[in-house]
Order: C-alpha cells, then structure tokens, then sequence
C-alpha cells in the first residue's frame, strides 16, 4: 500500500512537469495541489509506522493474555491476572484498530488528491 502511495506522488511529480510547460492548466492551482502531496506523504508514513507498532503491541498483549489464561482456573489471583491481561489486549486491539482506520482514511484521501492533480494538471494525451 505504501509503494503505491509513494509511486502515485512521483508519478504526480513527474507528470507536472510537461502539464506545467503546456500552459493549458492553472499553473499556480497546479503547483499548490502539488504542495500538498508531500506532506501527506509524510503523515501516511508516520500512520504506517504508528499502526505497525500499535500491532505489535497488540500481539504481544494477546500472548500475555493467552499464557495468562492457561492458567486462570489454579486460583482467584492467577483469574485476576488473566483478567486485568485480557483488558489490556482489548485495549491494544482497539488501538490498532483506529490506527489502521486512521491509515486507510488518509490512503484514501491521499489516492483522491492525486487523482484530482492528475486529471487537473496532467497533459490530456
């Protein structure tokens, strides 16, 4: 996913140059839509990198959570302990979910904008 939205803003780059030098298209408009590919380049990176620990941290709770369990039925402590592992995984699982959401949110806005900048600022053929 993230190659594509890396590849779609160079391609965006690159096709600027040409759009640009025809003068068919509103050169400022162009430049500025421009502008703002990078910086959600930027953000989809860091998204990338926030859910990809929110998934580790996830992981690793539900293996806390699932040596927890084994042993749940030996006393109301080891219960406990299972428990307070179990409510922890749940809310590493609801992290990642919102970052993943986060990250698909800003693709598909990112893949939007490009689309736009392309049919706008791109040379027709």
């Amino acid at each position: 996913m993230m190659r594509c939205a890396i590849s779609f803003g160079l391609l965006a780059m690159v096709l600027a140059g040409p759009a640009l030098a025809n003068g068919k298209v509103d050169v400022a408009s162009c430049k500025a839509m421009q502008a703002t590919l990078a910086p959600r380049e930027a953000e989809i990176s860091e998204l990338t990198g926030q859910r990809e620990a929110a998934a580790l941290r996830a992981e690793e709770a539900g293996i806390a959570w699932e040596d927890a369990e084994i042993h749940r039925l030996v006393s109301a402590a080891h219960a406990a302990t299972a428990d307070r592992e179990l409510a922890a995984y749940d809310a590493a699982k609801k992290k990642f979910a919102r970052d993943e959401l986060a990250l698909r949110s800003a693709v598909l806005q990112f893949n939007t904008d490009v689309a736009v900048y392309n049919a706008r600022c791109s040379p027709k053929g």
